[in-house]
């Protein structure tokens, strides 16, 4: 008899586990259908700029004819998509507009626009639609007119132009660059000039395209503050200055 209450015993300690088990797991339940009842909801602006995003994306691709761009592949909006925009927005690809997009848009590779990245972006700027893109696009090329703005872009420049797995830009995109993003600057036209009839390298690092712009935004056109003793700027911008020299005697 005396196994028989031990067998008792034991079921008895079984059932009182299991019913605590699943008081435990009934408080649980109770517990996460609480928070979830107080847990906030999106607000109306949060869905607002959600559907703004999703809406944009969509409207862009119904817009850019993309299907007609062999890049395209469903998550990417490549050269011909990009090109189409440009006609609904009505700017050139030789200005600096879609640079300044590609800067807000936080895009990692010249010409492309991942949907991720014009997703995220365009709720960024709070834009649902391309007609919206195209009344706010003079705005933020405005802003390039702020000296740390524009220092901040054009350093973008150089990482988005550049080839994603080189560290250098070819010569022939670093023309294309400055001419575009430097347009009317001092040094701008020269200097391009230089790099076409010269051919004094066939890449430009990063160095030498941060250093540019503080050669442009210090050192005057005609080169008449120029200090070769005491600078200490890439030796491209130094053979720049000899040429400019030389075809001035």
């Amino acid at each position: 008899m005396p196994p028989k209450r031990k067998n008792t015993e034991t079921a008895l300690g079984d059932k009182q586990a299991a019913a605590k088990t699943a008081k435990t797991a009934t408080a649980s339940t109770a517990k996460d259908t609480k928070e979830k009842k107080h847990k906030a909801k999106p607000t109306k602006a949060e869905k607002a700029i959600k559907a703004q995003a999703k809406a944009t994306a969509a409207d862009l691709e119904a817009k850019a004819s993309l299907e007609d761009d062999e890049d395209f592949d469903r998550e990417q909006i490549g050269p011909a998509g990009i090109s189409k925009l440009c006609e609904d927005i009505d700017v050139s690809l030789e200005t600096v507009d879609m640079l300044v997009l590609a800067y807000h848009l936080e895009a990692d590779t010249m010409p492309i626009f991942t949907k991720d990245e014009w997703a995220k972006g365009m709720k960024k700027l709070e834009i649902d639609s391309v007609e919206r893109l195209k009344a706010k696009l003079p705005e933020l090329v405005e802003r390039l007119k702020d000296p740390v703005h524009f220092k901040e872009f054009y350093r973008y420049i150089f990482m988005f132009a550049k080839d994603s797995e080189q560290k250098c830009m070819p010569i022939d995109t670093a023309c294309a660059m400055i001419s575009t993003v430097m347009k009317d600057r001092p040094h701008e036209q020269r200097f391009v000039e230089y790099l076409g009839v010269k051919k004094p390298v066939k890449v430009i690092n990063k160095d030498q395209w941060h250093n540019f712009l503080d050669f442009s935004d210090t050192v005057s056109e005609d080169l008449s503050n120029y200090d070769g003793i005491n600078s200490a700027w890439p030796v491209l911008l130094d053979e720049y200055v000899e040429w400019r020299n030389e075809d001035s005697v």
